[in-house]
């Protein structure tokens, strides 16, 4: 395939919105109208609007091994030890995720034009509106851009320094690295997705396009590795974090 690859978006280079409404399965339905029922009884009147991403937003989600990914925007902060409760006993009722992840965000931050290329492009790119006053249509299509790629990794380094200590410890979960290793190949391709003019939204094709970039990579043969084994190795992957890290972070 030539280089750049230009996935995930347009004919003009904008990036392409993959999730919709329409698309999401009927088997997370349910459990997704219950979950906007709980933001709106534990939320009340400072819930602004909620916002569906991730595999079920794009309808590829596959029962029992997906998450359900939710972004929350509100109009003041709140209390949200009830939520989070609530939340896993909802989450027991529905074997059919693995997590139900919250974004949380004000309105005031996401509409503040600093924001631009973090909560302004989460929003139109990466999100479907379920609830509430939708915000996308605040701001205009993006093409892939550095800020944007540096907003979404910014967190990165503290997640792998993080499950770093956890894994010393023994006390990551299989699920957890899992996460993580995704975590990592996503973070991988953000490095590169702005010379390739791309924004792919799957780990499959984030792994494509890195084989692309790095085609001999060990990491990136561990990487694919460590999605597809079924019991990942504390020390293995600690081992992998500190390789990913010379190679990918500054």
């Amino acid at each position: 395939m030539e280089l750049p690859t230009r996935l995930g978006t347009n004919e003009a280079g904008y990036i392409i919105n993959q999730t919709d409404v329409t698309q999401i399965q009927p088997m997370f339905r349910p459990l997704l109208d219950k979950v906007i029922q709980l933001l709106r009884e534990e939320l009340a009147e400072a819930l602004h609007s909620v916002y569906v991403y991730g595999s079920i937003g794009r309808g590829t989600a596959i029962a029992e091994q997906s998450d359900l990914d939710v972004t929350v925007i509100l109009s003041r902060e709140v209390d949200i030890d009830g939520l989070k409760s609530r939340t896993m006993l909802l989450l027991q009722e529905h074997p059919e995720v693995i997590k139900i992840d919250y974004d949380i965000g004000l309105l005031h931050t996401a509409l503040d034009p600093t924001n631009h290329f973090e909560w302004g492009f989460w929003l139109r790119h990466m999100c479907a509106c379920v609830h509430g006053t939708d915000l996308s249509h605040r701001f205009p299509h993006m093409k892939p851009d550095e800020r944007i790629s540096r907003a979404l990794n910014r967190d990165l380094f503290n997640q792998l320094r993080d499950a770093q200590e956890k894994l010393k410890a023994r006390r990551m979960t299989e699920k957890e690295k899992k996460s993580l290793i995704k975590r990592m190949i996503r973070g991988a391709y953000l490095t590169i997705n702005v010379e390739d003019q791309s924004f792919v939204s799957t780990i499959a094709d984030s792994l494509f396009v890195l084989r692309l970039y790095f085609p001999s990579s060990e990491i990136i043969d561990d990487l694919e590795r460590g999605m597809e084994s079924e019991v990942v190795q504390d020390d293995w992957l600690g081992k992998l974090i500190a390789q990913y890290e010379s190679l990918f972070l500054p």
